[in-house]
């Protein structure tokens, strides 16, 4: 198959993606420092120095709009949001070849360490056998920090950033969460040629009478102190309890969810254009949930770490992924997936020239999406210019069908449409109704 092709980056934007070694790669306790993925999409859009130096001043200190809200100015404050780089309290091991499996979901302690081995081992190896050499092992625990340790290696895949990518490495390593594909454990199957189409089986799964009950049961022991002491936030707190042998959402994971891939040696596009399909369905039907949107921007980071992997290591993460993702519906209460089976459905529904694959995008459209991903430059909330980028990606990809760029337009047109308070910086919202945003969110259909 045909994978993405390296984009067409600044020649100063690894300049930008080091400096993002002067700040911690979480802040505040458990949230992910996002500061170079938001310079990914910038550099994209064509943004100067001027604009980079913003979003840095912007995203270290503690940026807002509401003070000035009637003259429309970012208000920047004095006060410092992302934090130094962590050193250990402990004295602790090195990570070497002999014991990094050893030590993964450390919660967080052996970060440095593993970010020092991971920048040995790829200035020996190289990165692309770097991540054919480990990635395979730890696309198992992607689940991890909602996501963001994969993110954060797939999009420093992308634009070829080994500073950036040993600190993705290093986050997978750390933050590393399965979701009931351990030994102790039912039996389960990634991925197989036998099950039903992605598409289909999101479907079955939605459908399924059990679902209601493991949102409650997720919901209901993240409240137990058990849980609470973990100290990594409701959402991953819930993501945890799926790993949970004893509980019912991992049954209902190694019975339900299996992601349909051919056969090693055939080609995974049609797979991979449906995965992408769902992520940009569930994004624009959920009207932007906070959540939906970063299994749209970890699919991005899957993809582009997947040419650097053998066949079988491929299906594997994707599988993972795909696990992800369910447990990631469901923990958020299926937000807005009536209308993204519809949207599926009517997808699928698409026969002849306009579902045949190797669209590309007339002189006029590349302008649109280049014009898009610039409108989003402004925004204090980083998620929204990286949904675009990574719609815009795959609707440059030309492995896919006139059909799907069609759904990814809605999604970014979506995504990018004016709130009520005038911006693009509000327009996600948390379905659990953890932010003022989902009190008062509204529906937005082209």
């Amino acid at each position: 198959m045909t994978f993405y092709s390296t984009p067409n980056y600044s020649e100063y934007l690894h300049k930008w993606l080091k400096r993002g070694r002067n700040w911690h790669i979480e802040y505040e306790g458990y949230l992910s420092n996002h500061i170079t993925h938001n310079w990914i999409a910038l550099d994209a859009a064509g943004a100067n120095h001027k604009k980079m130096q913003w979003w840095e001043d912007t995203y270290t200190k503690k940026a807002t709009n509401k003070a000035t809200k009637a003259t429309g100015k970012i208000s920047i404050g004095s006060a410092n949001k992302l934090e130094a780089p962590r050193n250990n309290p402990i004295d602790y091991t090195e990570i070497t070849d002999a014991n990094w499996l050893n030590n993964l979901q450390s919660i967080r302690i052996a970060f440095p360490l593993y970010r020092d081995f991971f920048d040995k081992r790829i200035a020996e190896l190289g990165l692309s056998a770097c991540l054919k050499r480990y990635y395979p092992a730890l696309s198992e625990g992607m689940a991890g920090a909602a996501l963001h340790a994969t993110i954060h290696l797939g999009w420093a895949v992308d634009v070829e950033s080994a500073d950036m990518a040993a600190e993705g490495l290093a986050y997978m390593a750390t933050a590393f969460q399965p979701l009931a594909t351990g030994s102790i454990h039912t039996k389960h199957q990634l991925w197989s040629p036998d099950a039903p189409s992605p598409i289909q089986a999101l479907k079955q799964i939605l459908n399924d009478d059990r679902i209601a009950q493991l949102t409650e049961t997720a919901d209901w022991l993240n409240k137990t102190q058990d849980y609470k002491k973990l100290n990594r936030g409701d959402f991953q707190q819930r993501l945890i309890t799926f790993d949970n042998p004893q509980q019912p959402m991992s049954l209902f994971l190694n019975e339900m969810v299996t992601l349909r891939l051919p056969d090693i040696g055939h080609d995974l596009t049609t797979a991979i254009e449906e995965l992408s399909l769902i992520t940009a369905s569930a994004l624009r039907s959920s009207n932007n949930e906070f959540f939906i949107l970063h299994g749209l921007t970890s699919l991005h980071a899957v993809l582009c770490v997947l040419p650097h992997l053998d066949e079988n290591a491929q299906r594997n993460a994707l599988g993972y992924w795909f696990r992800a993702l369910v447990a990631t519906i469901i923990i958020q209460g299926s937000p807005g997936m009536k209308d993204t089976l519809a949207l599926l459905e009517e997808w699928d529904a698409y026969k002849g020239d306009e579902k045949s694959i190797g669209y590309q995008l007339s002189a006029e459209q590349q302008a649109w999406w280049l014009q898009t991903l610039k409108s989003t430059t402004d925004s204090l909330d980083e998620h929204v210019p990286k949904a675009v980028y990574v719609l815009k990606r795959w609707a440059e990809w030309q492995s896919f069908s006139s059909a799907s760029n069609d759904l990814y337009v809605k999604a970014a047109r979506n995504i990018v449409a004016a709130n009520v308070n005038g911006g693009v910086q509000d327009n996600l919202w948390f379905s659990k109704g953890f932010s003022k945003a989902s009190q008062n969110k509204r529906k937005r259909y082209d």
